[in-house]
This record gives C-alpha cells, structure tokens and sequence, in this order.
C-alpha cells in the first residue's frame, strides 16, 4: 500500500502568528502606519468584547473577525470577514476589508455599536485608602441675585462620570471629511468637567490599567442620578463643538476657496451666453438661471457637521458635597452644591448646575432649581428670573426675555413673543397673535393677522394696501391680482370679481363685464359681451354687436347695413340674397299671387292701410314669407297699395303706395 507524502509543516513564526490576538484594550500591534483614525480600533476592541466577537490577528495590521448569528444582520450576514489596517495589508489580502473613515465597515461598526454598544459602564473608581474630607473648607462666595444662602449639609454621594465617543461628519461642496471624536470626562450628574487627577482615574480604568473597585467601597453613599438623557447630550456635543471648531474652520476655509473658484466659472460661462441674446426675454431668462445656480453653489458650500453619538463610557465615583439653600425674594428656593471627588487631589468645583459652568451670580429659576447668570434671563412681562430652559431669550417683537408662563407661539409668523406683545385677529375665530403679525385691513380697518390677509400689487387701482379675508377679490377670477372689495364689480356674464382697471363696459347692454367676456366687433371695434355678438350671414368670418344686424324677414337670417338693401315695392330691408338687383323686389313681392277670398285679418290690415273698404271687383294678390303677409290691393286709376302684416296681427307692418306719379311709404 503506497503512502501518502506527509504535509509539509509550518513555519513556527506562522502559528504563532495565526494564534497571536489583539489586546482588548490598548494600541495597535506593530509599527504600520494605519490610514484609520487611531481611535477605530480601540472602539472596534471594545466592541468585540462586549458583543462576543472573535478577533484573530493575522498581522500587526489585519485581522480577522468571527462572527456570532446576533451580530451577522449588521455585516451583511457573514459568518466572518477580514480586515487590513494599512495599504500593504490590503495589497496581501485584496479580499479584505479596509478600516478607514468613511469605508462599509466602519458603517457597519457603527450602526452595530449603537444596537448592541451605546453605553460601557466600567464600574466604581477606587476611591484611595484615606480619602480625606474638610467640609468646614469651602465657602459659598458667589452672590445669589436677589435671595439670600442658608448653609446646608455636606455628605458622600456617588456620582456618575463619563464622556461621549461620536462621529463628526464635516460636508461643504463635493469634500466630505469624516472624524471619530472623544469628550473630556465630564461629571453626568453636575454637567461640569471634571479635574485632570479624575479623568487620569478614569482614563486608567477605562483602559484596563486598574480594576474597578467592589461596590461595597460606596458604603451608605447615595447616588445621585444622571441628567436627562437629551440634556446631558446637549452638554456633550456642546464640548464635542468646541473641540471640532478648528477642523470646521478648515474644512470652511477649504470650501471658500472652491466656492470662490467655482462662482467665478459661473459668472464667466454666463457672461458668455448673454453676450450671444439679444432680445430681453432672453436676457431675463438667463440672468434669472444664473441666479439660481449661484444660490445653489453657495447653499450647497456652506458648511454642515453632522454628529452622530456612538457610545457613552461612565463609572461611579465618589464624591464629596456641600449644598446650601438659596431662596429668592419671591420665595422661590433652589439648592446649590459644590462638590470635590474623594478619587485623587481634587478642589472644590462650583459649577452651574444647569449650563455647568463656573458661574459668577447664582439665580433662583422660577421653577425652583439654580441656573447662574450666563444661563439664564429676567422676565420683561412679570421680572422674575428663568433659566434658558424655562423661556425664550428674545420675543420676536421687543428682543426682551420673557417667562414659559408669559411665551406664546403666533400661529401666523411661528415665532415666539411674549403675551405683552399679544392681540387679537379677527378671522379665524379671533385667534391671538403677535403685534408684529397684526395690523388694520386697507378696505373696512378690522385687525387680521397676515396668515388671514394679502397684500394687494401697487398696480391695483387703490394701490397697495393690506386686505383681509372678508374684503380680498381676485381679479377675473385669478389668483395673481389680489384687489380689495371696494375696487371691483361683478362681471354681468360669469359673475367674478372684476377691478377697475380690468373691466369694461358692454357697448350693447351697458353692463360690466371682465376681459374674458368682452371682445370687439371686427368693423366697428365696439366692445360687446357674448350675448349681445351676432354674424351676418353674408360674411360668416367676421362678428357684429347684435345692434348692428338685423333680421331678414323673408329668410330670417341676420344682415349688417351693408348687406341689406330696402325693396322696392313692399319697403322692407331685406338681405341682398333675397333681393334682385334688376327688379329691386324682394323674392316675395316677386311670388305675389291673386287670390279670391282674402282672410279677415287681410281684410281689417287693408282697411287700416287704404283709409277705407276696398271693392269687391278690384284684385287682390298676397305672398308669405319668414316673418310676414304680403298683400298687393288695387285701388284703381292704376293706383296699387302694398302693406305687410306680421304672423298673427292685423295692424299693418309697413305701407307702400304705387301710382303713375311714383311710390310713396306711408308707413
């Protein structure tokens, strides 16, 4: 039987390698130069530890990491993957995945971090063996505006320390700039930094250099709670601001500089396009596209930070503390502590116990804890004092501070304004609002706010005036000409609102009617409205005034003055069309025919038209047409009388006498 070649065995060097693990908490191994912030892979070691990943170094500068099913979800459901730490990591190992801002992995950490790692408790700080304590040491030096202090107790609490672990992302133009940052030690309770032998306390717990102390240590010492969570971030990320301030300079610098360049591109390609327009709507259209592009360039070179906080380290400490009682002279109290920790050589620290500040007067907060005069203002309505979380700074009338007693919120501006500066709106159900918001309408002087009113263009016939709703028209019905009630007139076609300067009268009827509704007549360029328009059937393109035709009373079609002409027998105007040029008849005087037996109603017409009874031997013709009866009477010597009677009447329309001496209208 033939045996297998036995495997070749390794290096020792490379099993000791494989084997090798990075430490947990302290530097990086080796002496690369890694292109991740120093501070990633201490985060990703802590991170690893407390959600029990694997980590298996394969080099100074790459590691791998083991991966167990909770944790897989945020790195893409992978069982494991590797990491390079420098470029010639990378080089060895294309597969893996380098660690540096702004790369999936760190994403990946972070969002990890925030599900399963947003705060590290490290325990208590070990307090030394004889923690000495001079109560009787530290007096309140700081004056209390408008109150008086009482000395209270001093006792041992435990008070939580910690800091802020965040990534700040700086934006301006196309440049992005990634950090990760960390905040001194801060007292979570008080909101005040701590002293450098505490935060040397800290820092050396923190990074495994000594082991937390048994919580036994703290004995009858009371603890005292954390702010409010968004509180104690508002104080953290201030700090985390104050140490970014030089990055956010330079990276504004940064952006000035190309912001600069980049509008000088604009303005030259724009000056040579409107070099090549010549009319000025042309010119208007790309002056008003270079605008646009130029907010654009310079909204979109401002500077944006963006912080998102990743973990909170803390401990417990114990502290010693001093309080004292203040009491304003409205009676409101507060109390104030000093407080010095037993970990170390520390001082008395008097901070504010609302900004954290040292401050330089104490103030009684009307809600009944302590503020100091940086953080905190005197009512302009009632003149008591508030710290900035129970007021507003300025009114949006005045700029004075005012009480959350005395603020109000004006639904028309959004803005806060003390109720010194409040009125009344009489829309909306005489909702209030700020006086600066308020002010009499232009047409019928009630107060409306300017949610409830419009301002009417200078072009309106009035001028521009301030309108409320009751008062406010649209022009034509649009939107664009806001005018007042007392400068309009209904249109008499479709009943909207019309102004003075846009309405006209109908030539016809007299009315008002809006622009919409009005058009002039193609021969006499008369104004009239769509009811009174007419066409003449011999020219079907053009349109009249309905005064300017008439009926044709044989076809009943309309004829302007031109195209009617008057007949030569019956007298009647009648179109052209019905009218022959050679006879000058109209086609019914032309159908007369004879009859025997005229109608009664003919009979009583010819009495009314002849003066007199007719006789019976004489001849009668008569002919019919659109609108009316036209009879031929002969009354001798030649003599012929011609009179129309309109459908349904027995007076005479029109009377017409024939005779040797020639025609004569009497009617």
């Amino acid at each position: 039987m033939k045996r297998k070649p036995r495997r070749k065995a390794r290096p020792k060097t490379a099993s000791k390698l494989s084997a090798r693990r990075l430490p947990v908490n302290g530097p990086a191994v080796g002496d690369t130069d890694p292109l991740a912030d120093a501070r990633i892979r201490p985060l990703l070691e802590r991170y690893c530890r407390l959600a029990g990943v694997k980590q298996a170094a394969l080099g100074p500068d790459h590691a791998e990491l083991s991966l167990p099913k909770s944790e897989r979800s945020f790195f893409r459901d992978r069982a494991s993957l590797r990491l390079a730490f420098s470029l010639d990591a990378l080089e060895r190992d294309p597969d893996a995945e380098i660690a540096v801002l702004g790369s999936p992995f760190l994403s990946q950490l972070i969002e990890a971090i925030r599900a399963r790692a947003a705060r590290l408790s490290l325990g208590l700080i070990a307090p030394p063996a004889t923690a000495a304590s001079d109560p009787g040491g530290v007096e309140l030096t700081i004056p209390v505006r408008d109150g008086t202090v009482t000395r209270g107790a001093t006792k041992v609490a435990l008070h939580p320390v910690g800091r802020l672990v965040a990534r700040v992302v700086l934006r301006a133009g196309a440049g992005v700039e990634e950090a990760v940052v960390e905040s001194d030690v801060y007292d979570l309770s008080a909101g005040a930094k701590v002293g450098d032998d505490l935060a040397g306390a800290f820092g050396d717990l923190e990074a495994g250099r000594v082991e937390p102390a048994d919580a036994s240590l703290a004995g009858a010492a009371q603890p005292v709670p954390a702010r409010e969570p968004a509180e104690l971030l508002k104080v953290l990320l201030s700090h985390l601001q104050e140490k970014s301030a030089e990055r956010v300079a330079a990276r504004r610098a940064a952006a000035e500089q190309e912001l600069a360049a980049e509008l000088g591109r604009l303005d030259r390609y724009f000056e040579s396009i409107l070099k090549e327009q010549s009319d000025p709507e042309g010119i208007a259209t790309v002056t008003a596209l270079a605008e646009r592009r130029r907010t654009e360039e310079i909204r979109r070179g401002q500077v944006k930070a963006v912080v998102h906080p990743l973990q909170l380290i803390d401990a417990a400490v114990l502290i010693q503390r001093a309080e004292w009682q203040l009491e304003s002279s409205r009676g409101r109290r507060a109390t104030f502590s000093a407080q010095r920790s037993l970990s170390g050589v520390s001082a008395w620290l008097l901070a504010c116990p609302h900004c954290g500040r040292p401050p330089t007067t104490l103030v009684v907060c009307r809600h009944e804890h302590c503020a100091c005069d940086a953080c905190s203002h005197r009512c302009s309505v009632c003149a008591e004092d508030f710290c900035a979380d129970h007021g507003i700074a300025e009114c949006r009338v005045d700029a004075q501070p005012a009480c959350d007693e005395h603020v109000r919120v004006c639904p028309s501006c959004r803005l806060e304004h003390c109720t010194a500066h409040e009125g009344v709106c009489a829309e909306g159900e005489g909702h209030t609002a700020c006086s600066a918001c308020l002010a009499p309408c232009g047409s019928c002087g009630r107060v409306v706010c300017n949610r409830h009113a419009e301002q009417s263009r200078a072009e309106a016939p009035k001028g521009s005036r301030r309108l409320c709703a009751a008062c406010l028209r649209y022009c034509e019905g649009g939107t664009n000409e806001p005018v007042g009630v007392d400068e309009v007139a209904q249109c008499a076609s479709c009943g909207k609102s019309v102004c003075t300067a846009h309405q006209a009268v109908c030539a016809v009827d007299g009315q008002v009617h809006c622009s919409q509704h009005l058009r002039r007549t193609d021969k006499s360029r008369r104004l009239v409205c769509g009811r009174h328009r007419a066409a003449c059937a011999e020219e079907a393109m053009a349109f009249f005034a309905s005064d300017e035709v008439e009926e044709c009373p044989v076809c009943g079609k309309d004829a302007c003055a031109l195209h009617r002409a008057a007949c030569g027998y019956c007298g009647r105007r009648v179109c052209t069309a019905d009218l022959s040029r050679e006879s000058r008849r109209c086609a019914t005087c032309a159908q007369l025919a004879a009859v025997s037996d005229p109608p009664k109603e003919v009979v009583t017409a010819a009495l009314a038209a002849t003066g007199g009874g007719p006789k019976s031997s004489r001849a009668w013709r008569m002919a019919r047409d659109r609108s009316h009866l036209v009879v031929e009477v002969d009354l001798g010597l030649r003599r012929k009388a011609v009179f129309t009677v309109r459908h349904g009447s027995t007076a005479p329309d029109s009377i017409v006498r024939h005779s040797l001496l020639g025609s004569k209208r009497r009617k």
